[in-house]
């Protein structure tokens, strides 16, 4: 999925069943605002276990966009999948500490692939998991089931 705001285009993709927003440019905050409502709609309408949003391409936050990056994890926190913010350059982290910008409630990793185990770990690949067991006749057929409770209700 691609978003097109004004001049900024911003592509999403899923891999490990966590949405991956790569931000490689620096954004105003209309477009911040516009990637942040793209987000929310794509958690809403996919089966995720993570969102990172990789801010490699940010060279400056100011307190404005800083707000937006958290506000946006907190919107996906509540809508019940984590998220993970990655890619803060050193001169980012400086401002957004010398600016004293909540960092409380954030996850971070140094790079997307980090954010990945963190969101995936514990979370088993689904062509890993066990085929549900066969049903045995009699489990399969309800009359079954149903004459097996009836005497046991009789006894």
């Amino acid at each position: 999925m691609t978003i097109s705001s004004r001049s900024h285009s911003i592509t999403m993709h899923e891999t490990q069943r966590c949405l991956v927003v790569p931000i490689q440019e620096e954004l105003s905050q209309t477009a911040a605002v516009s990637i942040q409502q793209q987000i929310l709609e794509r958690v809403h309408a996919s089966p995720l276990i993570g969102v990172v949003i990789d801010l490699a391409g940010v060279q400056i936050i100011d307190s404005a966009l800083w707000t937006t990056f958290i506000n946006t994890s907190r919107m996906i926190k509540v809508m019940g999948v984590p998220s993970v913010l990655t890619g803060l350059n050193p001169g980012a982290v400086a401002s957004i500490i010398d600016l004293q910008l909540d960092c409380d409630e954030i996850e971070t990793a140094m790079q997307l692939e980090d954010a990945l185990t963190m969101l995936t770990r514990g979370c088993p690949d689904p062509s890993e998991l066990a085929p549900a067991p066969e049903a045995t006749p009699a489990e399969a057929d309800p009359t079954t089931n149903t004459a097996i409770d009836a005497s046991n209700d009789a006894q």
